[in-house]
């Protein structure tokens, strides 16, 4: 299955307190989250693969970062859309791309990122973390 949001239709939380609720909710629900926050500054884009016990198999990630820079780099060019600097980070379960200064901006390019993060066919069951060094796991 793959969703894929219109601008429109991606959810946006405006304080911590609301998407602290709709972290809470893909946990509960076992589904990505993925969302436009709001922010004093602007808008960021998230997205976390691992409530649903998934994340972005290595092509799939690297496709992303790939076409999320050109992506960013036009947006950043385009003189009618007000940003600050920008940033992106993008990881196989993890991953953000933040400050816009207009919430549409940051919804045009969370529907964009969407068509990757949210098709079902680019993901893997998520791998645990590496534990920390000199930590041993094994039962005596």
């Amino acid at each position: 299955m793959s969703q894929r949001y219109t601008p429109a239709d991606i959810p946006l939380y405006e304080d911590q307190g609301a998407r602290d609720e709709g972290y809470r909710r893909a946990e509960r629900e076992g589904v990505p989250f993925f969302a436009v926050e709001g922010y004093e500054g602007g808008y960021a884009v998230t997205y976390d693969l691992l409530p649903a016990g998934r994340e972005l198999s290595k092509p799939a990630c690297k496709e992303l970062d790939e076409r999320l820079t050109r992506e960013v780099e036009a947006v950043v060019a385009d003189p009618s859309v007000p940003t600050g600097e920008v940033s992106k980070t993008v990881s196989e379960s993890l991953g953000s791309v933040s400050l816009f200064e207009r919430e549409e901006t940051a919804r045009e390019l969370a529907a964009f990122i969407s068509e990757t993060v949210l098709d079902e066919a680019n993901w893997v069951e998520a791998s645990p973390p590496d534990p920390p060094s000199g930590v041993d796991f094994r039962e005596n």
